[in-house]
């Protein structure tokens, strides 16, 4: 698989989902800014017919000769999506025509001519089978029941399904960063980080432990900030975090452990989806955290399960709808998060840590962490991979 994560690939699920205007739309954001190359693929099966579209089509991809081909837009002036790219800002357009099974070959010959680090919107499903991109974005007419076979194949790795209905999307291009290694999305949530604990068993305050230089709960907050609206600390004293300059939330009531937490956090945000972790994890999954909330659009909760009996309550997704519940629960002396999980609609996802994982309770785990930390690093600065 090839990456780039300098890429944006814009994916659809059919026809009139305001593709290309979404693709323009972060053209006219960006192009201002620095070279921006559009680029259009569109994928031919001869086994399935020569128009993707269905039909005789337009004679477009029945010219094709060979594997591939690669055409640059010059005009500014016609209806083509090509063209409306270039209008609205792109350095360079390219069109690419390609058979299905050689959409690597087609690919690597497109890469050769784009700069090595170009940043650069893709309008394209199938060639999501062979590039691993900065971001996928899936849009989806919310009018259209049936996936087109091509988008179908990739859909799973979209980094967010987008609705379009009534001319308009449910989630904005300007959510839609470009940070210096590539895009990102910033979701319309919040991220809680639950610092309230006793941290009894490490010993010391485990959120001020250094990681790579800085506080632990600073080296959480920098990896979600970009990413959500705001940032709430869940803590009972606000003067050891006023150096984070976010807003700090102490429990309604003390000494009633981390639902308390929760439900105080979840009464002082100001979103309704609410991705909350505890502050002993040192490394945040993002693809995880998006692909849950994306997940939580018809659920209370996201919550993932490792084992089938591991669940992860300090690592999940929270809607605020639910504090009703949770305050229900605690003014019936519960204390566990599993108690609220009885009386809302709960999602359980599995999910395979791959070593990211770690939970620091004991000294023990915290220098083990630093300890493969720094031969990560290690590993970086001579050029293996890690």
């Amino acid at each position: 698989m090839i990456k780039r994560t300098r890429f944006i690939i814009l994916g659809s699920t059919g026809r009139n989902t305001g593709k290309t205007e979404f693709a323009c739309r972060l053209i006219e954001k960006y192009g201002k800014e620095q070279q921006l190359y559009g680029v259009k693929v569109v994928t031919i099966d001869p086994d399935r017919g020569a128009c993707p579209r269905g039909g005789e089509g337009c004679g477009v991809c029945t010219s094709l000769q060979g594997d591939y081909e690669i055409s640059e837009e010059t005009r500014h002036d016609t209806d083509k999506d090509t063209s409306r790219m270039l209008r609205a800002g792109a350095h360079k357009v390219y069109f690419l025509k390609v058979r299905y099974d050689r959409l690597e070959k087609g690919l690597r010959a497109l890469l050769a001519i784009l700069p090595e680090k170009a940043l650069t919107v893709c309008e394209s499903n199938s060639i999501r089978k062979v590039i691993e991109p900065g971001l996928f974005l899936v849009i989806k007419n919310k009018e259209e029941k049936q996936v087109k076979e091509s988008c179908a194949e990739v859909i799973r790795y979209a980094n967010k399904v987008i609705d379009f209905h009534n001319m308009q999307w449910n989630f904005s291009p300007d959510r839609v960063l470009m940070q210096k290694n590539g895009w990102i999305i910033r979701e319309n949530a919040t991220a809680i980080i639950l610092a309230g604990g006793k941290s009894s068993r490490m010993g010391v305050d485990k959120s001020l432990l250094s990681v790579n230089g800085k506080p632990m709960i600073a080296h959480i907050v920098r990896q979600l900030e970009d990413h959500f609206d705001e940032v709430i600390i869940s803590a009972n004293d606000p003067g050891k975090y006023a150096f984070l300059k976010r807003a700090i939330v102490p429990d309604v009531e003390k000494n009633r452990g981390p639902l308390m937490g929760i439900y105080s956090c979840l009464m002082a945000s100001n979103s309704e989806v609410n991705f909350i972790t505890a502050c002993d994890i040192p490394e945040m999954n993002l693809r995880l955290i998006q692909n849950m909330i994306n997940l939580s659009r018809d659920t209370d909760i996201v919550m993932p399960i490792k084992d089938e009996d591991r669940h992860e309550p300090l690592y999940a997704i929270y809607r605020k709808s639910i504090a009703g519940k949770a305050e229900w629960v605690l003014n019936n002396n519960g204390k566990r998060i599993i108690e609220l999980l009885d009386h809302v609609r709960v999602k359980l996802i599995a999910f395979n840590d791959t070593g990211w994982y770690q939970n620091l309770n004991l000294k023990d785990d915290y220098y083990t962490y630093v300890k493969k930390s720094k031969l990560r690093k290690c590993h970086r600065a001579q050029g293996a991979i890690c």
